[in-house]
């Protein structure tokens, strides 16, 4: 099976190769993306009457999306000042729905990413990448915005739910800093739902307390690695998921259970925190003995 894939992968022109997550998971460029999808939510607020060119620039990207009468057309650039590790043009092209259309949604034409790589231009493409599946959504729904027709769409946000839900488990094993973004997101796309306050607080709260453990987040050992990573990767996703998807009667039944497990994993997150601290405070004291030995002089 390897074999065959290796032999498939070594056939298949570099353009259609699909791209190294490693190199669009960035902080930055999830920044880029998220900008990109606000933008055509405001366009399809708008609901532009023609066909045009909207621009949006800022110090690290610009945004370029082109409404044409027979594609749609997006195209995310890094800037000189970009803080991504490697500067990135993509460009996301798909048919208007009248013009080609597959289940009632527009074909995608390109969706690809150029930047250059041990100075060699590179073209890979993006299509599949659980990262741009919501971009894609905000696309056809704009396409249907401008062609009078949402009434088509069969995205609803419990959909795009479950897509952030999938971009959790496909999140970077060992970079807790962009499994947070993840989780970020998730909680954005969560706050669609009726959910009840209290539980969209100690969800906050879960999120500050993994924050602070970012920076030391090495420190753990294996274990609590591991449970932190399931807990945001995986815990917390199924939990909501199967909350939100209950009847009304029976979150308010459910609503305290949802709640005391989400405070469970708080005070986990607590634990591990309060022994990081000790942790940094047991190595300063190494370091004063050692430079005391280093830098005291004998009387």
């Amino acid at each position: 099976m390897r074999m065959m894939e290796e032999l498939r992968s070594f056939f298949t022109p570099a353009h259609k190769k699909p791209v190294e997550e490693h190199l669009i998971r960035d902080s930055a460029t999830r920044r880029l993306i998220e900008d990109t999808e606000e933008l055509l939510v405001r366009i399809s607020e708008n609901k532009p009457k023609s066909a045009k060119v909207i621009k949006r620039k800022q110090r690290e990207w610009s945004i370029k999306v082109k409404m044409k009468q027979p594609t749609i057309q997006v195209i995310m650039t890094d800037t000189k000042h970009s803080t991504a590790p490697i500067k990135k043009r993509m460009t996301i092209t798909c048919y208007r729905k009248y013009i080609k259309a597959v289940n009632g949604v527009g074909v995608c034409k390109e969706a690809s990413v150029h930047y250059l790589k041990d100075g060699r231009s590179q073209t890979r493409s993006i299509k599949d990448s659980p990262l741009f599946q919501t971009l894609f959504y905000r696309i056809h729904y704009l396409d249907s915005v401008l062609s009078n027709d949402i009434s088509t769409l069969t995205e609803t946000p419990k959909s795009l739910l479950q897509q952030q839900e999938q971009l959790l488990k496909t999140s970077d094993h060992n970079q807790l800093h962009l499994l947070l973004d993840e989780a970020k997101r998730y909680k954005q796309l969560l706050s669609k739902f009726q959910v009840d306050p209290s539980i969209e607080h100690r969800l906050q709260r879960i999120l500050e307390h993994s924050s602070l453990l970012a920076d030391d987040f090495m420190m753990l050992d294996f274990e609590e690695k591991h449970i932190v990573r399931r807990m945001l990767r995986e815990d917390i996703p199924s939990l909501l998921h199967t909350y939100i998807s209950l009847t009304t009667k029976h979150q308010l039944e459910q609503k305290e259970n949802v709640y005391l497990t989400l405070f469970k994993m708080e005070l986990t997150l607590i634990d591990y925190k309060e022994k990081l601290e000790k942790e940094r405070v047991a190595r300063m004291d190494q370091l004063f003995k050692l430079q005391s030995m280093r830098y005291d002089r004998n009387s």
